[in-house]
């Protein structure tokens, strides 16, 4: 049978009085782990929708494809 390698040990745990618990390092879920590139992207989304729309960006399109 294949195992992870990965040792959840017991379910239960107890610590001696005065014990001090120190828990291990657990990586943050995604969403907070790329929260500044996700605003980012959500904010240059946006503005490049804005300026795709505009009617002065798309007469400028239209005035420079026309050679």
């Amino acid at each position: 049978m294949a195992s992870s390698g990965i040792n959840f040990g017991p379910i239960n745990i107890t610590y001696p009085k005065g014990a001090k618990v120190i828990f291990p390092y657990s990586p943050p879920p995604w969403y907070v782990q790329y929260a500044p590139e996700i605003a980012l992207a959500i904010v240059l989304a946006s503005l490049g929708i804005l300026v795709l729309v505009s009617p002065r960006f798309r007469w400028m399109i239209k005035r420079y494809l026309r050679f």
